[in-house]
């Protein structure tokens, strides 16, 4: 077991980065994973790691869509430590409703692992094993505690190879107001046709929907203030923007969809290419439009140093030009 296991640290995070999709890495990971702890069941959620909201998520014989919703706000609750077992049979008040819903669904035991590293929360995994197998067992969970750091850096490499463009600048804004019920009272088409990027390949009812946006607007009623999202779907980065409306009291949410800028997608960058402090500082003079010359002039850098810094963020982008890293920032 031991050297399965230390074979699955090393080769999970490489193959991330071949995944060409959400769902594909969803898969690869759940295959890998699964010659350790096997499982018949899948939940991966991507983090935002400015705003620890979700960024992209996907899903294999898992719960229906409001368990889900309803997991992911236990997990933003803190109700979850780093890996936690739940066994259906097993009571727990923390957990009493998702219990009885695991049961509802067909599953007995569920293992959650907290995808962290460097200081910072990249993602959930949730694995599944259904009614009538052998429940996971404290060993299951001691395992995938092992690979909640490979499994980290597997998300950062997939976001990190994936191309950095935006959803084309020619999309309208949308709209998607949630009621205090969790329920999509009113969406735009462009903000319907945002939401179902995450899922593109089948219909999506609302419920779905909203699954894709649970963590935002839980985050924004517990801050009460604007929630900024950066989301990755197949077209591109989109940006989510939401804020409670005037008045609510009981918490309805408005929340746009747009494209999303070179200003929004930077401090994630920053964060999935491992981009250093100064290299941000050099990228930001950039994106105002500056030559190398007057970046070195106004940071009291030399020029060499600059275009050092430069070639670095080009590496660690995957980009080989000024000119190919500014049109993909500012598609």
């Amino acid at each position: 077991m031991v050297s399965r296991l230390d074979s699955v640290c090393r080769t999970v995070p490489a193959a991330a980065a071949e995944a060409v999709t959400v769902p594909e890495l969803g898969e690869m990971i759940s295959r890998e994973v699964a010659r350790v702890v096997p499982h018949d069941g899948h939940i991966l959620v991507g983090m935002d790691p400015v705003t620890s909201v979700g960024c992209f998520l996907t899903t294999k014989n898992s719960y229906g869509p409001r368990v889900v919703s309803r997991m992911s706000i236990d997990y933003a609750l803190g109700r979850s430590s780093p890996v936690r077992l739940l066994v259906r049979d097993t009571p727990d008040r923390r957990y009493g409703t998702h219990l009885h819903n695991m049961a509802v669904e067909g599953f007995d035991s569920e293992i959650r692992v907290e995808l962290a590293h460097d200081g910072c929360v990249w993602g959930v995994l949730v694995l599944l094993r259904e009614r009538g197998r052998t429940p996971f067992s404290s060993t299951d969970t001691a395992t995938a505690e092992c690979l909640a750091q490979p499994l980290a850096s597997a998300l950062k490499r997939f976001v990190a190879a994936t191309p950095l463009t935006s959803m084309r600048s020619d999309q309208p804004p949308g709209l998607i107001i949630v009621n205090h019920r969790d329920e999509i009272t009113v969406a735009t088409p462009a903000g319907r046709d945002a939401l179902r990027a995450f899922t593109p390949d089948r219909p999506l009812t609302d419920d779905e929907l909203f699954t894709s946006i649970w963590n935002i607007t839980y985050r924004t009623r517990r801050t009460g203030g604007p929630v900024v999202c950066r989301v990755l779907a197949p077209q591109g980065w989109i940006a989510l923007h939401a804020q409670l409306l005037d008045g609510s009291r009981l918490g309805d949410i408005a929340i746009t969809t747009q494209p999303a800028s070179a200003e929004v997608l930077l401090p994630a960058i920053t964060a999935w290419h491992d981009i250093t402090p100064r290299e941000r500082t050099v990228l930001t003079q950039a994106l105002e439009g500056l030559s190398a010359k007057h970046i070195a002039r106004r940071l009291d850098l030399s020029p060499h140093t600059v275009n050092d810094h430069f070639k670095a963020i080009y590496r660690k982008i995957g980009v080989t030009s000024r000119e190919e890293l500014i049109a993909h920032l500012c598609h």
